[in-house]
């Protein structure tokens, strides 16, 4: 985790998978209302989930060329955005929506936001939960993108963790929100999720009472939705077709009438 308050030294977001930027709006901003502004730098290509942790917050981050990347406008509560940033320098600048406020601490928190790719062999999440502060829960957004549809399981590592699956228009297609680690089940035991080729983000909710940063991992791995723990429990078309055309063929022979060959002297 990176803690970066104003008038310290310039933060690279790409070094760490979470950054804190926090301080006081202290100055004033060209609406007149109180502002402040901090720098930061991205060394490697990505994208980024920005959230601003307090009420009643405007922010603006800009690239060096005074290109606005992302906006963010908090009301009563807090809220977020995404941005796929460039190698560059960056401008954040924080202000109160209320002109009246005066002086506020603020913090905003960035996390990477991973692109994860599914294939038909599965594939994995790797992450690091951070505990809740500031009226901040720890969500995390992440983007799966299936290039290969199948039929899976999950594996989630942290305990009392909730996470979604979602698609482009808002629709849950998988979610767990378990009390216990998914590892304790059985793999036949856990539930499993269809997933069709497409772009879903990923939402992950690490527990309320987590008091240290905790690395995760959420794994989709493929399953074969017709196997049980006692076996398969469920025929596959194929195996109805073929189990079929075995049973015409048994009745068949049983209801042919026998033939009686015979030989002339």
């Amino acid at each position: 985790m990176t803690d970066i308050t104003a008038a310290t030294y310039v933060p690279n977001l790409s070094s760490s998978a979470f950054s804190q930027l926090k301080g006081k709006t202290t100055k004033i901003g060209s609406d007149g209302a109180n502002a402040d502004t901090q720098t930061f730098t991205v060394s490697k290509s990505g994208e980024f989930n920005f959230k601003i942790n307090n009420t009643f917050t405007n922010v603006e981050i800009r690239n060096d060329r005074n290109e606005v990347v992302t906006t963010i406008r908090s009301k009563e509560s807090a809220a977020d955005a995404s941005a796929r940033l460039g190698p560059g320098t960056y401008t954040a600048t924080f202000s109160q929506a209320n002109r009246a406020a005066g002086v506020r601490d603020y913090s905003m928190d960035v996390t990477e936001r991973q692109n994860v790719l599914v294939t038909g062999g599965g594939a994995t999440l790797k992450g690091t939960a951070q505990p809740p502060a500031n009226g901040d829960t720890g969500v995390q957004k992440h983007t799966f993108n299936v290039v290969q549809g199948g039929t899976f399981t999950a594996d989630i590592s942290l305990p009392n963790t909730r996470w979604a699956m979602m698609d482009k228009d808002g629709k849950v297609v998988a979610a767990s929100d378990s009390g216990k680690p998914d590892a304790q089940q059985t793999f036949l035991q856990k539930p499993t999720y269809k997933l069709e080729p497409g772009q879903y983000t990923m939402v992950v909710v690490p527990p309320g009472d987590l008091k240290s940063p905790t690395d995760f991992r959420l794994s989709f791995v493929p399953r074969n939705p017709d196997l049980s723990e006692s076996g398969l429990n469920q025929e596959s078309a194929i195996q109805k077709t073929l189990r079929e055309r075995q049973d015409r063929l048994r009745q068949w022979a049983s209801e042919a009438k026998p033939t009686t060959t015979s030989t002339k002297a």
